[in-house]
Parts: structure tokens; sequence; C-alpha cells
């Protein structure tokens, strides 16, 4: 799991403070360009855009040495969803396959996060063949999250390396799905290049590996430090995000 030089190293699945993450978008793209040396991020707040696209903004207007691409974490009826290269939230709590659907009519794509794990709402195995035997060109995944440092993540990583290399041979990636700080770029995707453009072209060619660590005892404690604010957003900020957004929609009359 060591960087590999001259390769491309992208963190594609970090909170923000925008959603239950507890660190603001401004100082997540500062530590990103001043502590780490990633390449590409991504901002995946759960079923909320804002916070991605605040930080594209942010990004195209200050000298940051590192690309970044809008994503979302999407609940569909069946588990979590990355999406990526969006311009428009998709609504959650839809099928999967239609969601994989409407992110593809955006120009985006998919990577499946911690898939399999109990100890979060992921997309199942039996989810999982049923897309990947979908014989629809616009229901497929681009990517399985392989390294996911986090509790949900370590305790399925050698099943589901084991079944992506025997079964599914889908690109491997890795994200930290930081919600503070000092966990970002913890997992990582190296890929040839170092930017968005590269990132989609070395999925396409199934040329991307998963790095990183998985979080020990001491890493559990600094967590359980900011556990009050990130339940408080979960379960009072985000829901009442949620629910404008809902509004807004019926509003709008929007079919997503």
């Amino acid at each position: 799991m060591e960087t590999e030089t001259g390769l491309g190293k992208a963190d594609l699945h970090i909170h923000s403070g925008a959603g239950d993450g507890v660190a603001s978008v401004m100082h997540i793209l500062e530590y990103v360009e001043h502590e780490t040396d990633l390449d590409l991020i991504s901002i995946t707040d759960h079923d909320l855009i804002e916070g991605a696209l605040e930080a594209r903004e942010l990004v195209g207007t200050h000298n940051y040495r590192f690309e970044f691409i809008v994503g979302m974490e999407i609940t569909t009826l069946e588990g979590h969803l990355l999406a990526y290269d969006l311009e428009r939230p998709i609504r959650m709590l839809l099928p999967l396959a239609r969601t994989i659907q409407l992110v593809h009519e955006q120009g985006g794509f998919c990577i499946v996060p911690h898939p399999t794990s109990w100890l979060t709402r992921s997309i199942g195995y039996h989810g999982l063949c049923r897309i990947m035997e979908d014989e629809r060109q616009d229901v497929a995944f681009e990517g399985l999250e392989i390294i996911n440092p986090t509790l949900a993540g370590r305790v399925i990583y050698e099943k589901v390396l084991a079944m992506n290399r025997e079964q599914w041979h889908l690109p491997e990636v890795g994200g930290s799905d930081a919600h503070s700080l000092d966990f970002i770029g913890s997992g990582y995707t190296l890929f040839a290049g170092d930017s968005a453009a590269d990132l989609r072209r070395a999925l396409n060619e199934n040329a991307t590996h998963a790095g990183g660590r998985f979080l020990g005892l001491e890493d559990h404690r600094r967590l359980m430090s900011i556990a009050g604010e990130q339940m408080l957003r979960s379960l009072v900020i985000m829901p009442s995000q949620h629910v404008r957004r809902a509004i807004d929609s019926l509003k709008e009359g929007d079919q997503q």
C-alpha cells in the first residue's frame, strides 16, 4: 500500500461541514494543499451537492496545485453509491439502477463505496451482481472502493478484494471516507497522470490501484472526539437540508 512514484494520487471520498463532516470546505482545500500529496480530490457529502459545488468554485478561483471533481454519496434503495462529475443533485431513495442511469445522463460516473459492509448502508452482494449482469449500457459501475480505512471498510476488505479479482474485475479504488481533516488521504487511488481526465481514462482502462491504511485504535479514539458534532450534523442539520431540497424539487417539478 505504499505510494508508487510517477502516479497521480486521488482521494475520492471526503465529507465536509456542508454535510456531516466537521471541517469546512475551505479548510479541506487548504489542508489538501499544504498537508497532503494528493493530486485530485472529491467532496462527496451524503445526498447533498452544495459543498462540492462550493469547492469547485473555490478551486477555480484559487491557485491550488490539485484538481477537484464534484461528487455526492447518494443513498439509493439498495445502499450508498458514490457519483462524480455531476452538475445537479440526484434524488435519494431511488432504485440503484435508476440512480446509476441518472448519473450517466449527466456524463458522470459511479463507484461503489464500502461494498457489502454490514456496518453502514452498503450495496450488498446480490445488488452488485444484478448491476454487473444488467445488459443496459447506462447501468454499470466504473469502479469499486476496495480500500476504505474505516471499520466499515476494514471488515470486508479481504472478501471484497477476492470477489472482485475472481468475479467482477472492476477498477479498484481507495478513498478515505474522511469526516475530519486528519484522515484525508488515509485511503487513495493511484493512476497514471495527475488530472481528473487522467483518472477517468485510467478507470476506463481498468488501470487504477487502491492504496492506504486502515485506522487503528488511536485513530478511533480521535474519531470519538468528533462523534458528538458529527451526530448532530447527521441527525439534525442534514435532515433539514434534505427536507428543504425535497420541497424545492416539488416546486420546480423535478422528476429525478
